[in-house]
């Protein structure tokens, strides 16, 4: 470029403004700028809009917190349940009952059952240990196990032992200790003291 051209150009710079509104100017000063936003800032605050969008949709179709429950609470709570399916204390009679009849539905000689009851003070509530000697099949000792945990959902096979009189016999004689677990607060229709029930 020579420098009468280059004198020229800076000649027509100085004098532009002049030729042109001051309104003019200070809109296309605000166009630039507004591009400049448009291109620039628009799109990052884009993004960051679409990015909260999916965050509030997430914690929308998340499950709800679990409730939080106080310690103490949860014991109580746990306490009522449990003390909501123990058998009746005054009821016992009805075990031994059952206990007979699960005995001559499933094909088990059962003759007699000893009995021992107790208290736990801790707990609030008793139990009532019975000792079964029964003899049967394999599959009817396990039957007639079934039949009285079903109907007696508040007894536990706590114990089971097997004897069998030769290995060509197929009768097994067993001995079975249930633990039944009664609400304490019905007054009992048996004995407190260890007995024992004959067929």
């Amino acid at each position: 470029m020579r420098m009468p051209n280059l004198a020229r150009s800076l000649l027509h710079l100085r004098l532009a403004p002049g030729r042109f509104d001051t309104g003019a100017l200070l809109a296309g000063a605000c166009a630039l700028g507004a591009a400049a936003l448009w291109f620039g800032l628009l799109p990052g605050m884009s993004a960051r809009i679409d990015q909260q969008a999916r965050a509030v949709a997430r914690a929308r179709s998340a499950p709800a917190p679990a409730r939080v429950v106080p310690p103490a609470a949860l014991a109580a709570q746990r306490l009522a349940d449990f003390h909501g399916v123990l058998g009746n204390a005054g009821r016992t009679d009805e075990i031994v009952t059952r206990l007979f009849e699960a005995a001559a539905q499933t094909g088990v000689a059962l003759n007699k059952a000893e009995y021992r009851p107790a208290h736990d003070a801790a707990g609030r509530y008793d139990t009532y240990t019975i000792v079964l000697p029964v003899k049967g099949d394999y599959a009817s000792v396990r039957r007639f196990c079934e039949q009285v945990l079903l109907t007696l959902p508040y007894l536990a096979l706590d114990d089971m032992r097997f004897k069998r009189s030769s290995a060509n016999d197929r009768s097994i004689e067993a001995s079975l200790r249930f633990t039944a677990f009664l609400r304490a607060d019905v007054p009992a229709s048996t004995p407190t003291a260890p007995g024992e029930v004959r067929q």
